[in-house]
């Protein structure tokens, strides 16, 4: 009960004895026949106890939600970063076949005789 924020404390103090058996039913950590045999006491205990599971399980959940954000975000940047490298590589040959289709028309223009000038 210690673990819970004061305003749920003051909740389940607060609570009639028939709603906190049916707070009590629904977490099933015990059974019709045992919560019928507990006091109030005892009931808030399975209560808070039920509500306290629940926050730590929330907080194991969202971090473990907060882990594969970021794994999912690494995955991202290294996608990202390959396509970068690829697009640099296609330049690259983009550039060097460019090179190279310059070449031939120089030597084919050379073997014409005509290197490039033209005469009027």
């Amino acid at each position: 009960m210690d673990q819970l924020p004061a305003d749920q404390q003051e909740i389940l103090k607060k609570s009639n004895t028939e709603c906190l058996r049916l707070m009590a039913a629904r977490t099933g950590a015990v059974d019709d026949d045992t919560i019928d045999k507990m006091d109030r006491v005892e009931r808030i205990q399975v209560v808070a106890q039920s509500m306290v599971d629940k926050k730590d399980e929330k907080g194991a959940t969202s971090k473990k939600k907060s882990e594969r954000s970021d794994e999912v975000r690494e995955l991202e940047l290294q996608i990202e970063l390959r396509r970068i490298e690829m697009e640099a590589e296609a330049r690259r040959i983009e550039a060097e076949n460019e090179g190279r289709r310059m070449e031939l028309e120089k030597s084919a223009r050379a073997e014409n005789g005509t290197n490039g000038a033209t005469y009027g």
